[in-house]
């Protein structure tokens, strides 16, 4: 209608007849907002407690309130059946504010939805004349969260991630758990990672509830246990040394899970509970191999599964999983039963999604899971997340969903600051209110302004956000902390293009960034984490254009003759990127702590620390251009790893030997392993230790892909024998290694020993083997084979370990 009602000092919050604690935290959020908007909070009283009905009036009013009744027939208004759960009437007069529900949770929302409209002109605050009929049309609407790559929040940053869920009308958030929760009686998973206590669960759990926000647990029971198999206390669960899954085959596994669903079950008061099970493709490749082959691998799977249901069942929880193992091998479906709620994540932005109709004809309720595109780079791939989450949605909605449950995720570190997120939350709930009425641009100007609390900061928000989301100010961490001197990797962006985007822009969304930091009333923490945006794209870009240079002059060939001349340039370049790294490093490290504990900050730090080596490697050695190691990748000579032709031959296991003669050579000192997948190492017949860490998402598992090891204790005069076990369990995986030994002079320094001529192979051993005297006469030289990732060379004397690139 025209017109609004302004909203002052004489205007009463009435809480009607059956409000309960509910309506009052509402109508706190209530005045919090116009406390925002410069204006003073409104009194608050009781329906009873007037005399006479005011004529200035917001009044939260309940199905048993008359006043509440009378207003909804005057205004012709009526709450209908699928208002009962959720829905809500907001009716704005001009002598005042109704706002009718039958559940809290609706009265709940439409405050939610009155935040939203109150805005301030001048000095008057004051509302658009409107009347308001609402209700959502998907049932579960929420994020999930993912806590076991890097980032943990503090306890006061999941309950602002909880406020915000609810502010947006969004009914669950979903804590995504490998190893990061306080187990009983296994203390080391966990320990040192910022785990939560069940006391801090149930401590949000209940907190979440004021907000009518559920938290609902997602735990791995399968795949993705990398962080937990690691560690030599628990590698024996898995389904082989490095596996990311669980042996399926072992009771021990069973219960194991029985314990922990348990607890977790106690802390997590949701009837819900995904059991995720997802990405789980090491099933049947080791200790289940020919369990897989007797039935096949859906059989295995859902065996399982079902499992798992009668655990959940005991502890009273409805089973929720994740998809695309189903997808794979959908004859699953018609072995497990048909009341387990399916999550399916489909990732890509598509302008249709096949998924939903596949468990819409199976039988099975289902949820759709896109996701906020946070996981490629610092700041989130929102162009893809837009269709993403829009397309998934109505999809899934048009085959009967229960809802949408947007994912985030930490991959490499947790280094994408959870903070810049919400744009892709709120995104979601515009999206699960009203799947088929979604429009970006309408929400765009809404959200922004809403976000930052005034026309002016919101439009530029909203500028601020266009220019970040732009392909050629994205960037990919492997791309962000690859080794300078390497070839770039592949894109179909040209770096140029790139740089020139970057160094173009990010001055002027920093002048965007100080104008909208002044005006905005709300969400000001929110600029530091833009304004480190620019920072780290600037100095990206910065990286690309003098890594290019560098290379440029170690190829020019008058430079080469003249290394004066080469140092002189490429010092106080690299000298230069590498302070600007330190400066956007110490900025990250305060954004982290601002919302974050500190536990796996030092795996990012360690990420800042090894390029920064890099440059300072680059001014002492400027004339070196190729940063990769020595030694290369040994292998059987009849191995084809990673050839996909199912005729090739693989060699899954081999046993390596290097014979060292001090009459003819120093042994080295130590030796740095690398391995293909796996690696036992011994010297002179005893054993030092097992490398089993293979590529994975989480930095914590990529850090232990390589290791060292002080062969001084062990060497002894005349002849020596290095010997690794290797294996592979990858279907198209042979067993290899990359061994370098070094060794230190008196002053400090360390010369590289490469041992590859040494290495001899053999598929097949027998007992003694690693000893010295073991006859290897007829075993093979092992052959030096191509492997797909770079390999960056190590810093013995900073203690930096070789690092494999993506």
């Amino acid at each position: 209608s025209p017109g609004t009602f302004r909203i002052s000092s004489q205007t009463l919050l009435v809480l009607a007849d059956g409000a309960g604690k509910d309506d009052r935290l509402a109508a706190d959020q209530l005045n919090e907002a116009l406390v925002e908007q410069g204006a003073p909070p409104l009194k608050i009283v009781t329906e009873g407690s007037l005399r006479k009905r005011p004529s200035n009036f917001i009044l939260i009013g309940t199905a048993g309130s008359k006043w509440a009744r009378d207003l909804l027939k005057a205004r012709s208004c009526r709450l209908t059946p699928e208002m009962k759960d959720e829905g809500y009437v907001l009716d704005v007069g001009s002598d005042g504010i109704l706002i009718a529900a039958e559940s809290p949770r609706g009265r709940f929302y439409a405050v939610q939805t009155l935040l939203q409209l109150v805005y301030r002109d001048k000095k008057v605050v004051q509302v658009p004349r409107v009347s308001i009929h609402d209700w959502p049309l998907q049932k579960m609407r929420g994020i999930t969260d993912d806590l076991s790559r890097g980032q943990v929040s503090t306890l006061e940053n999941f309950k602002k991630i909880i406020r915000f869920l609810a502010r947006y009308k969004l009914n669950i958030y979903s804590p995504y758990i490998e190893d990061i929760f306080v187990f009983k009686n296994h203390s080391l998973i966990g320990k040192g990672r910022g785990a939560l206590s069940s006391a801090e669960v149930r401590e949000l759990d209940a907190y979440a509830k004021q907000y009518h926000v559920e938290l609902i647990p997602i735990f791995e029971t399968l795949g993705h246990w990398e962080n937990i198999l690691l560690m030599p206390e628990y590698v024996g669960y898995g389904e082989f040394p490095g596996a990311h899954t669980l042996n399926v085959s072992d009771e021990r596994v069973y219960a194991l899970l029985d314990e922990m669903i348990g607890e977790l079950a106690a802390a997590f008061s949701s009837p819900f509970f995904n059991m995720a099970a997802d990405e789980s493709w090491d099933v049947g490749l080791g200790a289940n191999k020919e369990r897989v082959a007797a039935s096949d691998i859906a059989t295995v799977h859902a065996e399982h599964y079902k499992r798992l249901f009668a655990i959940l069942k005991k502890y009273n929880k409805k089973p929720l999983m994740y998809g695309d193992i189903i997808l794979n091998n959908p004859d699953i479906l018609e072995k497990i039963p048909k009341d387990v709620i399916i999550v399916d994540w489909q990732y890509w932005a598509g302008q249709q999604y096949p998924s939903p109709e596949v468990f819409r004809n199976a039988g099975f309720p289902f949820v759709v899971s896109p996701a906020v595109w946070n996981f490629t780079g610092p700041f989130p791939n929102y162009l893809n997340t837009v269709l993403n989450i829009r397309n998934l949605t109505r999809d899934g909605y048009r085959n009967g969903s229960l809802g949408v449950l947007t994912s985030n995720w930490n991959d490499f570190g947790g280094e994408a600051l959870r903070e810049l997120n919400y744009y892709g939350f709120a995104w979601t709930a515009e999206c699960a209110w009203q799947p088929e009425k979604a429009d970006p641009v309408a929400f765009d100007t809404k959200f922004f302004r809403q976000f930052f609390g005034n026309e002016e900061a919101g439009r530029l928000g909203q500028t601020i956000y266009a220019i970040l989301s732009n392909p050629f100010n994205q960037m990919h961490w492997h791309d962000l902390w690859r080794h300078p001197l390497l070839p770039l990797r592949q894109s179909g962006m040209n770096h140029l293009w790139r740089v020139q985007s970057i160094e173009s822009t990010m001055p002027f969304v920093q002048s965007l960034i100080d104008e909208a930091s002044a005006t905005a009333l709300r969400n000001k923490d929110h600029f530091p984490y833009l304004r480190f945006i620019t920072n780290l794209n600037l100095w990206f870009a910065e990286k690309l254009r003098t890594g290019e240079l560098i290379k440029q002059w170690q190829r020019d060939s008058t430079l080469r003759l003249n290394p004066d001349s080469l140092q002189a340039l490429v010092t106080p370049a690299a000298t230069q990127t590498g302070e600007n790294l330190r400066n956007v490093q110490r900025e990250f490290r305060t954004l982290w702590l601002a919302t974050n504990r500190p536990d796996n900050l030092d795996l990012l730090m360690k990420r800042y620390d090894r390029q920064a080596s890099y440059w300072e490697e680059i001014m002492q050695q400027p004339e070196q251009s190729d940063p990769t190691i020595p030694s290369k990748w040994m292998y059987h000579p009849s191995a084809n790893p990673r050839n996909r032709d199912t005729s090739a031959t693989q060699v899954p296991r081999a046993f390596f030997r290097i014979v060292l003669d001090h009459n003819r050579q120093e042994p080295p000192a130590g030796i740095q392993v690398m391995a293909d997948t796996y690696a036992k190492v011994f010297v002179n017949g005893s054993e030092l230790g097992e490398l089993y860490a293979r590529f994975s998402l989480s930095l914590l598992v990529e850090s232990h892909r390589t290791k060292r090891w002080d062969l001084t204790p062990h060497l002894r005069p005349g002849r020596n024998v290095i010997a690794v076990e290797g294996a592979n369990y990858n279907t198209f995986g042979s067993a290899g290694i990359n061994i370098l030994g070094y060794r230190a002079d008196p002053s400090g320094s360390y010369e590289t020993i490469v041992l590859d001529s040494l290495i001899k192979v053999s598929d097949k051993v027998s007992e003694g083997w690693t000893e010295e005297a073991f006859d290897d006469s007829r075993w093979l030289p092992a052959s030096p084979m191509p492997y797909p990732n770079a390999v960056i060379a190590p810093d013995f004397r900073r203690n930096r370990p070789s690092w494999i690139e993506q």
